[in-house]
């Protein structure tokens, strides 16, 4: 009799615990549901996660719920201003999804430091060389933009162009993109040429892409990974674990090319005939975080590497992941939309046209290009104060964020969300840009791409808009390359519009994934360029 009175306490506790106190009793318990699951387990966003859907049910559960959802037992949403004020606003560590998703060689970086204090260390010893003030001035930035806009991208289209043959716009963005984030994180000299070699870059995006898509258990249930190793099971496919190492062996080569450079050779290199520019944020690095010991050269094997190295390495390797990516994807949407319309693509011309140096590319004799004088560039200043070019590209980070997917942060003490109190600590509580860019009051029809809503409004409209406008974040996590990203952006957008309209050949898959990054689903965009 005992033993039967035991036995129904301890499932009474178990219901109690399970069913009855998150469902009825616990401070979530008033937070609208996602799911009917939803109080009792994190099962049903779990599924959106593995399945590719969460950023979209997420953003459905929000239209139908209101501006904060409970995703799960342990999980919420947010979607309105004052809750993501109170969520980013350095109040909330970063969840520990960050050091699973964004570590490199098993060593922290800033984008993965799950605490405030670590982050804000090295976010001060980063974030200068990514500042507004210093891209803006950079000789380097100059240099890097003659060689790459002037010597290989406008080069590769005027080939096409009079061959009358297409180009991916999408491969070539992502080449452009890693070109410009390695040339100012490891010199001209040492860094990538994806856009000139060929065998080069598709053989290293086809590795990084072929590591996608297999991330979702070691991220969401590390615990199970570890166990399943136990006998011998490793959930990562080997050849995804190959794939990884080649991806990150490039940070680790470039390294080497910058230490390997001796004296002589870096001052023969600084010749003005030659493409030589500083390391900038390597340098910094080194400086900040102190001289690499052991061996000058970085190996290709990370396990080999000095923890001073990968430190740096770390660091470095996840600038390039984000700046490759990020502003590749942007740029292959930017071109998407504006080959659907070529009124706007005269418009953004005869704008272009009215800078004091102009962009208007000619070759002496062709298909060997003589590279053009570097005032034949405009400044960063001049080129940031076009409207009509920046709301191209604010429109196009709006309606195509490359990082639409939620940012989750743990809850500390007890928080209040909007109506909600008393949230205990230890929840994970994300706003995504997907959902706050489709905010209708600031964003009518936010399914379409209307570059003019950020120029046919007054004052407070536009304030407004920029206060739901996420694609860096916000707070003191907010993306330190937002500067860098939009400089690119604005530079590219305007060499090849100067010179060149564009058509749609192949857009078929462009429509973008559902995940924390995204791209086109097609992974291609297939464009005609013509001279304009």
């Amino acid at each position: 009799m005992a033993l039967v009175v035991i036995i129904y306490v301890l499932l009474l506790l178990l219901l109690c615990n399970c069913f009855i106190y998150p469902a009825f009793l616990s401070p979530l318990a008033k937070i609208p549901n996602a799911h009917f699951t939803s109080p009792f387990s994190n099962f049903w966003i779990q599924w959106q996660r593995y399945r590719s859907s969460e950023n979209k049910a997420i953003h459905e559960a929000h239209k139908r719920l209101g501006p904060i959802v409970r995703l799960g037992a342990t999980e919420l949403s947010v979607s309105s201003l004052d809750s993501v004020r109170t969520v980013y606003g350095d109040g909330f560590d970063r969840h520990e999804w960050y050091c699973r998703a964004f570590e490199n060689y098993g060593v922290p970086n800033m984008f993965s430091m799950v605490h405030r204090q670590p982050h804000k260390e090295r976010k001060r010893i980063i974030s200068s060389a990514y500042s507004k003030t210093t891209l803006f001035a950079s000789p380097e930035i100059e240099k890097i933009s003659q060689v790459l806009l002037l010597e290989r991208l406008l080069p590769t289209i005027e080939a096409a162009t009079r061959q009358q043959n297409p180009l991916d716009a999408l491969e070539h963005s992502l080449a452009f993109s890693i070109d410009f984030i390695t040339a100012y994180l490891f010199g001209l000299h040492s860094s990538t040429n994806f856009l000139q070699d060929v065998a080069t870059r598709k053989r290293w995006l086809d590795a990084h892409d072929r590591t996608k898509g297999h991330q979702f258990w070691p991220m969401e249930f590390p615990s199970l990974n570890a166990f399943m190793r136990i006998f011998g099971i490793d959930i990562m496919p080997s050849e995804v674990v190959l794939l990884t190492k080649e991806v990150q062996g490039l940070c680790l080569q470039l390294m080497a090319m910058v230490e390997n450079s001796s004296p002589s050779t870096t001052n023969e290199a600084k010749d003005e005939s030659t493409n030589w520019t500083k390391p900038i944020v390597y340098e910094h690095l080194l400086r900040q975080l102190g001289q690499l010991s052991d061996n000058k050269a970085p190996p290709s094997v990370p396990g080999q590497s000095s923890q001073a190295q990968l430190t740096i390495a770390s660091e470095l390797m996840d600038h390039i992941i984000a700046g490759t990516e990020t502003s590749g994807w942007t740029l292959t949407y930017i071109l998407y939309e504006l080959s659907l319309q070529p009124q706007l693509q005269i418009a953004l011309r005869s704008e272009l046209c009215t800078l004091s140096s102009s962009m208007v590319y000619t070759e002496r004799s062709f298909p060997q290009p003589s590279a053009l004088a570097s005032a034949d560039l405009p400044s960063p200043h001049e080129l940031d104060s076009l409207p009509l070019l920046d709301a191209i590209v604010l429109e196009t980070l709006r309606r195509y964020p490359a990082v639409p997917g939620a940012q989750p942060r743990v809850s500390r003490g007890q928080t209040s969300l909007g109506r909600f109190v008393d949230i205990p600590p230890g929840i994970r509580v994300s706003a995504q840009a997907y959902s706050l860019h489709r905010n209708e009051n600031a964003f009518p029809d936010p399914e379409s791409w209307i570059p003019m809503r950020w120029l046919d409004c007054d004052k407070e409209s536009r304030e407004n808009m920029m206060r739901w406008f996420w694609p860096f974040g916000s707070g003191g996590r907010m993306c330190i390359g937002n500067h860098f990203a939009m400089l690119e952006l604005k530079l590219i957008v305007g060499a090849i519009y100067t010179n060149y309209m564009t058509k749609i050949v192949d857009a078929e898959g462009i429509e973008q994934m559902d995940a924390y990054t995204s791209g086109p689903k097609g992974n291609k965009l297939i464009l005609e360029f013509q001279r304009a």
